[in-house]
């Protein structure tokens, strides 16, 4: 009997030793998959951190190179001073395409940090001959002139030959 004591004593030790080193095993795994998950997210963060460093750097080399262009720009366009002889040259480069045109200045929006000031100008084109050639020709010479234009209307007719219309748009200063 003895003896069967001591094997049922041993074996329930091993027995409690395998029960207990079991849950310890089971809690161990629950806790470094939780570890694991954690870990998961952070490094989602640092990577969601890092792609905004990266762009914040691009970013900011981008502004650099946008102040440069920035200064060109202001060289470049006319001053709210220089609208008064934008009419004349704008004029003057209709009559050297052939065309009578009236220049009208309606409202204008204020400059901001981001964009020129837009002055919304009203053209009345009359008496154009030669036909629509005539007329891309003259686009082509109020694109080309000095002054920023966007045209955003355009409303032309043939009569007797001749060309008239209506443009409207913007023309852009400081």
């Amino acid at each position: 009997m003895n003896f069967q004591k001591y094997l049922i004593i041993t074996s329930s030790i091993i027995f409690g030793f395998f029960i207990i080193a079991s849950i310890a095993i089971i809690f161990l795994v629950k806790d470094s998959s939780k570890k694991a998950e954690r870990i998961n997210q952070i490094k989602l963060e640092i990577s969601g951190k890092n792609r905004a460093l990266e762009l914040l750097t691009l970013l900011e080399s981008d502004s650099q190179k946008a102040k440069n262009y920035s200064s060109q720009l202001d060289s470049i366009l006319i001053t709210k001073d220089q609208l008064i002889s934008s009419k004349r040259d704008l004029i003057a480069i209709a009559q050297a395409n052939g065309a009578n045109m009236n220049l009208e200045f309606r409202d204008e929006t204020a400059p901001t940090e981001n964009e020129p000031r837009k002055t919304n100008i009203f053209l009345s084109l009359n008496g154009l001959s030669g036909g629509f050639p005539n007329v891309a020709n003259l686009f082509q010479a109020l694109e080309n002139g000095k002054y920023f234009l966007r045209l955003t209307t355009i409303d032309l007719n043939s009569e007797s030959g001749a060309i008239n219309g209506n443009l409207s748009g913007q023309i852009f200063s400081l």
